[in-house]
């Protein structure tokens, strides 16, 4: 699999018998460029007969065009009007390199404790944030450490959605993400809910990918949530020294709430006082 960011080849191999219907029944949603290697196969190389084709389909009703260059089936049961647009599809297709990430992998990962309307993926393309459907869709930049060592393509899964093959970062990455970007995960609650819910988790990929991102305050926030499922993770000490060697020198504040955070003197983070007594949680009413 190619760096999120490289040169994207699109071009793909069709076998020349694959009738129009046949190729959107497998397709409910495709960007242009898969469309024209369709075409291609078939014997149709000029990019003016490509878009003539597409626009004939919009304006029949057989297409939707919800997004540049980004096209959606009409199932024969539905208008264009009324055309569901699986939204996860939609967002790992914005660009040619999108990956999906931080709460919408959560979301595909069934961890999530919520279910968002705001769809984050990851490219390295230029891509405005734009609303479709009720549903908000946003770019998020690739982390400037690991385009710097080459590492964008770390721990990136491709999982199959109604025959669409996607992207999006694996359970392990993603952990370590939403603790990175609380704001782009649904806050503090959300954040610990959801990865309270995961399992099976693999603690050496974690660990290794904070390592990459080279930030003390975000391996102070991963060793101590890992410390915390010590118990369902296996952990000690000696598997969590490598963050504990990079954790900060000094005290740092992990939220803006100032006046409400507690010091976490293992890992020399302020923690809101509400995370570490899990507030949010129903009080206990048995005697």
């Amino acid at each position: 699999m190619g760096a999120i960011g490289d040169k994207c080849n699109m071009s793909m191999s069709f076998p020349s018998f694959i009738s129009l219907e046949s190729f959107l029944d497998s397709h409910p949603i495709f960007r242009y460029e898969e469309f024209a290697s369709w075409k291609q196969a078939q014997g149709t190389t000029s990019p003016r007969a490509v878009k003539k084709i597409l626009h004939y389909y919009l304006t029949t009703g057989r297409l939707v065009n919800p997004r540049r260059e980004i096209y959606a089936v009409v199932s024969p049961n539905e208008s264009p009007d009324q055309v569901s647009i699986d939204p996860y599809l939609l967002a790992a297709k914005i660009t040619s390199d999108s990956v999906l990430a931080y709460h919408t992998a959560l979301e595909l990962h069934g961890v999530a404790y919520s279910v968002f309307q705001q769809f984050n993926f990851l490219t390295a393309q230029k891509s405005k944030p734009f609303e479709f459907q009720d549903q908000w869709f946003r770019k998020v930049a690739i982390p400037t450490q690991l385009k710097t060592n080459d590492k964008c393509n770390f721990r990136i899964d491709t999982i199959n959605r109604q025959g669409v093959s996607i992207k999006v970062t694996n359970l392990s990455r993603t952990f370590v993400d939403v603790l990175d970007r609380i704001e782009l995960s649904g806050g503090w609650e959300e954040v610990v809910r959801s990865i309270s819910n995961i399992s099976v988790l693999n603690i050496d990929e974690v660990i290794t990918y904070c390592l990459m991102l080279n930030n003390h305050r975000l391996a102070a926030k991963v060793g101590f949530f890992l410390e915390q499922r010590k118990g369902a993770f296996a952990i000690d000490d000696k598997i969590l020294k490598p963050l504990l060697q990079l954790k900060p020198l000094v005290p740092q504040y992990l939220s803006d709430h100032y006046g409400s955070c507690k010091l976490v003197k293992k890992w020399n983070v302020m923690l809101p006082s509400s995370v570490l007594k899990q507030l949010w949680e129903e009080p206990n009413h048995d005697v």
